[in-house]
């Protein structure tokens, strides 16, 4: 994370009203999701927190996440996750969005989703049209807030791990299909100590998405006419391996 500055394509303020950013040709699929980023609206709602850091008046730590979709319709279009390195002191091994946290030289949420997406995944911010920003998500425990961005592109970009500590792998998760986020054989529901964690994905190669991401990834497809992951989908003990 060396704060490089990147120039997001298309990029328009967030909350300037539905239509006001015409989506790219070949984004159309994705226009009820981009509205709601266009207005700001909240993607992932969490139950009120007496830990929330604005209710105490603590200083907040901003963060943004990238949601990249690529592709032309529902039927092509996948979103890039990344495993995170294996030797890091927090969250190894799992899985989520590209982001972190915004830096100084930041011009918004948008510019620092953009910006670690590159350092991290490769992806030039030219490749990628931004469609808005949703309203950031509370996370009390971290003393911290998280934006995620929507972007798309029209067909896959080039990308690489560009840090092999911070990013163990990339993985381009498809949305429908065999092996997507979609496929019952694929969807369920966690537990972690017998306590509900809400969706989990369990992709092909050992791609194992549960928390954070997985209910991020579980708006998106549900704000693009998508089926959630059912109360009935089968339970699964989140392993431990996994919860670091």
């Amino acid at each position: 994370m060396n704060g490089t500055s990147t120039q997001p394509h298309g990029h328009e303020p967030r909350g300037r009203g539905p239509g006001r950013v015409p989506l790219p040709v070949g984004a159309e699929f994705l226009a009820p999701l981009a509205a709601r980023a266009q207005e700001g609206d909240v993607l992932v709602t969490r139950d009120p927190d007496p830990r929330d850091p604005e209710n105490a008046g603590r200083a907040v730590r901003r963060s943004a996440v990238l949601i990249h979709l690529a592709g032309t319709g529902l039927d092509d279009a996948r979103v890039i996750l990344e495993e995170r390195g294996h030797s890091l002191r927090s969250q190894p091994g799992q899985f989520s969005l590209p982001g972190g946290g915004r830096d100084p030289g930041d011009r918004d949420d948008v510019h620092t989703a953009l910006r670690e997406a590159q350092e991290e995944t490769g992806l030039d911010p030219a490749d990628a049209h931004v469609l808005g920003a949703f309203a950031p998500i509370p996370m009390p425990w971290r003393i911290q807030r998280v934006t995620p961005v929507l972007s798309w592109s029209p067909s896959v970009p080039q990308l690489g791990v560009q840090d092999p500590i911070e990013v163990e792998r990339l993985v381009w998760a498809p949305l429908t299909g065999p092996g997507s986020l979609t496929d019952p054989a694929h969807r369920e529901r966690g537990t972690l100590g017998g306590m509900g964690v809400g969706p989990v994905f369990s992709l092909p190669q050992d791609a194992f998405i549960w928390g954070f991401t997985a209910m991020i990834l579980e708006k998106v497809l549900t704000g693009l006419g998508l089926d959630p992951v059912p109360d009935t989908a089968p339970v699964r003990e989140i392993p431990p391996e996994r919860r670091r």
